[in-house]
This record gives structure tokens, sequence and C-alpha cells, in this order.
């Protein structure tokens, strides 16, 4: 008896292990789900948004932090836009480079757009930084509004407007061209 009852013990303690990593295991996956872009062509190079170069954005119209309305019909002229998420390291890397574009953008914050990605309320840090450069949006479903008019892959992801139409998009702000090109 004493035999059986340590083998069940090692099980069960074994069975709780191992569920205890599965869990770590989810909880991490659904952490990167946002800072995994997916890489197209076997380039290696990761395109943070679908919408292509001469593209228009698709339709949306979202609230703001700061109580505004944005849609596209508000895209008039160069715009910089961000998605961002709270967590993501590459986002936390790629933010102060961000904001100094941000910083001089033509036409200031009103051309500039920060989307933040997921759960509002592990995001102010993050908005605080952002909101003197940027009108920030947020976002908290994966396939909401602002995610499906930009076709956003993965995070981060920066653009580039003119008029409501993709200049270019790059994971890293620094990549995006300073002007765009009418």
């Amino acid at each position: 008896m004493t035999y059986s009852a340590a083998t069940v013990t090692v099980i069960g303690v074994l069975s709780l292990v191992n569920i205890a990593l599965t869990l770590g295991v989810i909880r991490r996956l659904g952490e990167l789900r946002w800072s995994s872009p997916l890489t197209v062509g076997g380039s290696g190079e990761a395109p943070p948004m679908t919408v292509r170069p001469g593209s228009r954005v698709g339709d949306f119209a979202v609230t703001a932090v700061d109580g505004g309305t944005v849609s596209r019909a508000d895209l008039a002229g160069p715009t910089l836009v961000a998605f961002l998420a709270p967590g993501c390291q590459a986002c936390d890397f790629s933010v102060p480079a961000f904001i100094e574009r941000a910083e001089r953008a033509p036409g200031g914050r009103d051309h500039v757009l920060a989307v933040l990605m997921g759960s509002p309320r592990f995001a102010d840090e993050l908005r605080e930084r952002l909101a003197p450069v940027a009108r920030v949006l947020t976002e908290e479903e994966e396939g909401g509004p602002l995610v499906r008019a930009f076709g956003v892959l993965g995070l981060p992801a920066f653009g580039l407007l003119s008029d409501g139409r993709m200049v270019a998009s790059h994971p890293l702000p620094e990549q995006l061209p300073e002007v765009a090109a009418a």
C-alpha cells in the first residue's frame, strides 16, 4: 500500500506542476500575441500593416481618450500613426523615437494618432507619455475598428499617411519617411 500511495502522490505532484507550467505558457502567449508581427514572403521583414502604400485606410470612427471623435475623415494632410501596447517590450523600446518623431510632426498633435492596444487600465503611464504629442485612442479588442482599418498585423506598428492614404508603414518609427509624399 505504501508503494501505491507514493506513486499516486508523485503522479499528482507532477500533474500539478504540468498544469502550472501550461498555464504559464498560455499566459505568456497571450502577452505576446500583439508583439510578434508576422513575416511575409520569407524576407524576414515584418510588415506591421496590410494597408499598402497608396491605399486608403478603412473607415473608422472612435472616441479619443480626451473625449473627441476621430474618424478617417479627420486624416487630412500628413498624419503619423502608432499602434502600441503596454507591457510590449518592442513597443516600450520604440516609444522614445515615436515621441521624438511626433514632436516634429507637421501640424502638431492633431496630426498624430497613438492607438493603445489592450485593457485601458494598464495603459495609464503610456497614455500620459503620449498625450502631449498625440491624440490617444484605445482599442481593447484584437479585431477592433482601428486594427481592421489599418490592417495591423503585430506590434509595434507605425504608419505615415497623407490625406488618409498610407505612405509607408514600419515596425520602427525612425524608418518612416520624414515627409508624406502627396
